[in-house]
């Protein structure tokens, strides 16, 4: 046992092995672990059995029920008294059932009249996930670079970053169209048109619309974050975490050295390289070669 309910079994392998995501959706190991209430999370990397510690120098968090606790867009759906119809539609998109920018622009569509100092009532309501900071800490005491790449909203990424201490945020929308590289994301920036008080609004208010000078953050998106700081700073694609929960999240899981699926849709459960349901990201901490000392920081 290496932490609370978490055991680790290391085999050194000299042949050619089946990959992690072949291993985890085997049918013998579906049923093993039904039969034992359990879940395994396959990790195949090149270091000796006798080094607890995996190597590691990229790690990558989507930001909504990953991170934080909330769904942002529900959250601003609240603020109107319109989350039921909000909430159905993101649901559906985090499962995978209709595509991504549909759904983004069908809900804000519905968030037309959102005042526009929302943001700062929502940094004192959204919640950190629990484990978070602690992993986070973990990571950068072993000086990983640390990111969130997100398809909400850049203020509250840029919250995060700064709460959890993070190298590098990403969110809905970047100064320009990328076509090398990315782009931090500038904390001052408003992604979401403003719209000036009207009858129906007398405050300034979000419009409903995106900016239309801003791409969107696809999946297609997020994968590109991930490729491309692996390129800028030379990092194997082995030494690379991925964690996150929707399908929005499936490309840049499959594109990580270890892509762990967190207490994620049922169509993420059942597609991502690995996934894990515990109850607080520092079961990752486990994983990944830390001791308890760690995890109870």
């Amino acid at each position: 046992m290496v932490g609370p309910g978490i055991f680790q079994s290391i085999y050194s392998v000299n042949l050619p092995s089946p990959t992690p995501e072949k291993l985890r959706h085997h049918a013998s190991i579906a049923a093993f672990e039904a039969l034992h209430a359990l879940e395994i999370v396959f990790d195949i990397v090149p270091h000796p059995p006798s080094n607890p510690l995996r190597p590691l120098k990229l790690a990558v968090f989507d930001m909504d029920s990953t991170l934080i606790n909330e769904e942002v867009i529900d959250e601003l759906a609240r603020s109107i008294n319109i989350t039921a119809a909000v909430s159905a539609i993101t649901a559906r998109a985090m499962n995978g059932e209709i595509e991504f920018e549909q759904s983004l622009r069908e809900r804000l569509a519905l968030l037309n009249g959102v005042k526009a100092n929302v943001w700062e009532e929502l940094k004192k309501t959204v919640t950190i996930a629990a484990g978070a900071r602690e992993l986070i800490e973990y990571l950068r005491a072993r000086g990983v670079m640390t990111v969130v790449v997100s398809g909400g909203f850049a203020p509250m990424a840029s919250w995060l970053k700064e709460q959890l201490g993070l190298d590098h945020a990403f969110a809905n929308h970047v100064r320009r169209p990328i076509s090398s590289g990315v782009r931090r994301i500038d904390i001052s920036l408003n992604q979401l048109a403003e719209s000036p008080p009207n009858d129906a609004y007398p405050y300034t208010h979000l419009s409903g619309d995106l900016a239309p000078e801003y791409p969107i953050v696809t999946p297609e998106f997020k994968r590109h974050v991930l490729e491309s700081l692996i390129q800028e700073h030379s990092i194997p694609v082995s030494e690379t975490l991925v964690v996150g929960d929707g399908s929005n999240d499936l490309l840049m899981l499959g594109a990580a050295g270890l892509g762990i699926a967190w207490r994620a849709k049922e169509r993420v459960q059942r597609e991502a390289p690995q996934r894990l349901n515990g109850t607080t990201l520092s079961d990752l901490i486990y994983i990944l070669g830390g001791g308890v000392e760690d995890g109870n920081k």
